[in-house]
């Protein structure tokens, strides 16, 4: 397990439903080896004539496929072909595309009926868990049922697939913050200082702090001082003193923030002069929580907007219920 662990030639085996959360998802694990049973071909030839959301991504998935396997020959498509180049790969080896006849392998886990999708998908991935011994072969679901199953079948690699970002650059998306090491005043030294009303703004050197951008936060690690950057120029750069201390002081609807980045999420989404803000980050984080808060806090208690729109997409997964659609 442990000399598994460290291999660095790697066979990820997709769930149709990766493909359905992303169809394009077999571009995202770099220069690795990515399996599709014919299985994953059948579910979403079935999805792709539904008349729901999900559809329209199982038909985006199979033409994707067919993009990259169109000019392969039935022996080239057995053996890989080569994945489109991808921009976030760092490495310039780039993995295959393996079809893979999982009907044709023998039931390899006992005690699972070989008729399940699910079950002949996971007997796919341990029978070339079997094969290929020298390689690390995962098994990549959303179904979490079906990840306790793979792990008693006896597949020692199931993972969910996360690499679910928006953007294609996602290495290249600030954070919203820069930590400066040290203190800052250390670093900084005598600059100018103005008040204006309640509001305090410094004035310190462009190279003070490189590579800044406006509504940027600017935090140290004194767990004290915070700013954000207002504007800057060539020569210098505005700072709006907040201090951590006001950032977690921050109440929206009656939501306060558990750290310093809520903190700073609830101040740019308060402030009305920041006509646009992107949270992102895990699942459970506050995202969603705290931009409805805010939304609120702005409308009912402060009256600055009329109303709220809230968008979401949630495509179906499976079959809905019932003749008729409800409202």
């Amino acid at each position: 397990m442990e000399k598994a662990s460290n291999l660095d030639s790697k066979m990820y085996v997709l769930d149709t439903n990766v493909l359905l959360h992303e169809p394009l998802a077999y571009l995202s694990f770099q220069e690795h080896d990515v399996v599709i049973p014919m299985t994953v071909l059948e579910e979403l030839d079935h999805i792709k004539d539904r008349k729901h959301d999900v559809s329209r991504d199982a038909r985006v998935a199979i033409r994707g496929l067919d993009e990259v396997l169109k000019d392969a020959s039935p022996e080239q498509m057995l053996q890989g072909v080569a994945l489109p180049s991808n921009k976030k790969a760092k490495s310039e080896s780039r993995g295959r595309l393996i079809i893979v006849n999982d009907h044709l392998f023998a039931d390899s886990i006992s005690g699972l009926p070989g008729n399940e999708n699910d079950h002949r998908i996971i007997n796919c991935a341990v029978h070339l868990q079997k094969q290929h011994s020298d390689s690390k072969v995962v098994l990549v679901t959303k179904d979490i049922n079906m990840r306790l199953k793979a792990k008693g079948a006896g597949l020692k690699f199931v993972e969910d697939y996360r690499t679910d970002q928006l953007i294609d650059d996602i290495a290249l998306l600030t954070s919203g913050y820069k930590k400066i090491d040290g203190d800052f005043w250390q670093q900084v030294g005598e600059c100018e200082t103005e008040q204006q009303g309640r509001d305090t703004y410094h004035y310190v050197a462009k190279s003070t702090i490189s590579d800044v951008f406006c509504n940027e936060y600017i935090l140290d690690e004194s767990d004290h001082f915070a700013a954000r950057v207002t504007s800057y120029d060539d020569k210098q750069i505005t700072l709006k003193d907040i201090s951590v201390e006001r950032l977690m002081s921050h109440t929206a609807w009656g939501v306060k923030p558990k750290n310093v980045y809520q903190g700073m999420a609830l101040d740019a989404l308060l402030d009305p002069s920041i006509e646009l803000v992107i949270l992102t980050g895990p699942a459970g984080c506050g995202k969603t929580l705290l931009a409805l808060a805010s939304a609120l806090e702005m409308i009912i208690e402060k009256g600055i907007y009329d109303k709220v729109i809230v968008t979401r997409n949630t495509p179906e997964i499976a079959e809905s219920i019932g003749f008729l659609p409800g409202t």
